[in-house]
């Protein structure tokens, strides 16, 4: 990094310490950054062709936005090209985008909630203005991670708070290749059911509360019942995931308003391999009635 620092516009910093990732994040946001905008990009997150130059276009308008959401595609890990094929930016074809309708140009801040999973929860889909940030994150933030909104999704939690209603940046094409990794192999993997499940649907209820409407947000709710039993049954039943039933509890709470689709989503954590076999057989059971039913 020191050899970089030499020849491009490089600023390099080393913690003394792991402070984690939320205070990192946030650490680089509000304290080390010191331009206008702020992108956070991970390491393995891959630039393609052309990207800095259309961000840079919609940065340098008169009527700059203050958010330019970016399409991100995805690809296996073990296409991931080495640093140097990467170099100038990557070329590559996906059938798996966070986007399938992006725009380009100056839209309605709601046309980039197009639908899962596009709620800015990955902070590197969304280049935002510092002042935002430091508007709600003056300095790092050191509270305990994962225990709210703020703390386990903070780039989503500042575009929650003030993008609703407003203009943001749109790029259409393929910004950013992210190489999927499974997600036990994260380091906060024992937190991943508590903020898929609890946290992410707490995002969804802030942008409603700041003026995001029911009708976009609702495909959001579905996709909580509808795609995460499996992770529901890991906070019911897995005792190294942090949950537990208190915490499926609070999530029938914050989905009360689908109530059969809040049933199915049990079910579904039924099956878990850590379930007890009654409730697990009686799960199959009447799932087995469920496939009659519609087939007749």
């Amino acid at each position: 990094m020191r050899e970089y620092t030499k020849f491009y516009s490089i600023r390099y910093f080393r913690n003394e310490e792991n402070i984690g990732i939320i205070a990192n994040i946030t650490m680089c946001a509000s304290e080390l950054a010191r331009g206008e905008f702020v992108w956070m990009i991970g390491d393995d997150d891959t630039l393609c062709v052309g990207t800095l130059e259309k961000i840079l276009r919609l940065l340098r308008r008169p009527d700059a936005p203050d958010l330019v959401g970016l399409n991100v595609g995805y690809l296996p890990r073990e296409e991931r090209p080495a640093p140097v094929e990467a170099l100038g930016g990557i070329r590559a074809t996906t059938s798996k985008y966070l986007r399938k309708s992006a725009k380009d140009g100056i839209v309605e801040f709601s046309e980039l909630l197009e639908g899962p999973c596009a709620d800015f929860t990955a902070s590197y889909s969304g280049i935002l203005r510092r002042a935002l940030w430091l508007r709600h994150f003056p300095k790092a933030c050191r509270d305990e991670p994962f225990t709210s909104v703020r703390t386990t999704y903070p780039n989503a939690y500042v575009i929650a708070k003030t993008m609703p209603g407003r203009l943001a940046g749109s790029i259409g094409d393929v910004a950013v290749m992210i190489y999927e990794i499974p997600g036990s192999e994260f380091s906060w993997a024992k937190y991943r059911a508590l903020n898929s499940l609890i946290h992410a649907t707490q995002l969804l209820d802030l942008y409603r509360a700041n003026g995001v409407s029911s009708q976009v947000l609702k495909p959001y709710y579905l996709y909580q019942l509808k795609n995460r039993g499996g992770e529901l049954g890991e906070l019911l039943w897995n005792p190294k995931v942090v949950g537990g039933f208190s915490r499926a509890i609070q999530f029938a709470w914050l989905l009360r308003r689908f109530p059969f689709q809040l049933v199915q989503s049990f079910l579904v954590a039924m099956n878990h391999p850590n379930a007890p076999r009654i409730l697990a057989s009686f799960t199959r059971m009447l799932m087995r009635i469920k496939q009659l039913a519609k087939r007749t």
